[in-house]
């Protein structure tokens, strides 16, 4: 999984792990295990103003945990392992690419939007006085605008050999998946069905067997 805060990751990640099984690994769990409570650091950084050095050698070491869980669930013979958090830089990403060639495990994007601030702000704002839940650790809007400056797309990695991982874009507010590039017909199938709304029908999507270069179309609705 991939993208901002409050783009729908988490409830998308929930929405597959029930589907296909697998493992969920959610970066606010780890954050709970690590003893890193991100409410605390909104206030310590003054709402990521200051001493953010502090707060990013925190974070790092949170990605560098959940890579390693990652690791031990391929290593340990799982088919599946989704990986609930925003991993919004490339060396965050690489990481788990790694792992992934290691381990002779597929990677596959599910990249996460909402692109209504109005949105943003309402489940930003149903988030308040829930921040030890872990899933709602996030309900400040500081916590959007310093994960937005770290933004490097994902839609735009390429692989070690070249070539790019499967993709797609999930719209938290439509349900609507679009392929961006990849050949895993079966997966990606499997991946909008589970993603679809209640009452969303299936609409077939052509995928090309090599590099998804033909299959920039939108998943419509019904």
């Amino acid at each position: 999984m991939s993208g901002l805060p409050a783009s729908g990751k988490t409830t998308a990640a929930m929405r597959l792990h029930a589907a296909q099984g697998g493992t969920l690994i959610r970066s606010c769990d780890v954050y709970r295990d690590l003893g890193i409570v991100l409410s605390e650091w909104v206030e310590r950084t003054r709402r990521f103003t200051v001493d953010v050095d502090a707060y990013d050698r925190v974070r790092d070491d949170a990605y560098v945990e959940m890579a390693r869980r990652v690791d031990l669930t391929l290593a340990a013979g799982a088919s599946l392992a989704i990986v609930d958090a925003v991993h919004g830089e490339r060396d965050k990403r690489g990481r788990i690419y790694d792992i992934c060639r290691a381990r002779k495990a597929a990677p596959i994007l599910v990249v996460c939007c909402c692109d209504d601030l109005e949105e943003v702000q309402r489940r930003f704002g149903t988030r308040r006085g829930r921040e030890r839940e872990p899933q709602h650790e996030a309900s400040d809007l500081s916590v959007f605008r310093d994960i937005s400056r770290r933004w490097q797309t994902p839609l735009q990695d390429v692989l070690r050999d070249g070539t790019r991982p499967t993709a797609l874009t999930y719209d938290s507010l439509t349900s609507r998946a679009e392929i961006v590039h990849g050949a895993l017909r079966e997966a990606v199938e499997r991946i909008r069905f589970a993603l679809m709304a209640p009452g969303d029908q299936v609409v077939p999507m052509a995928l090309s067997d090599a590099d998804g270069s033909d299959n920039q179309r939108r998943a419509k609705g019904p």
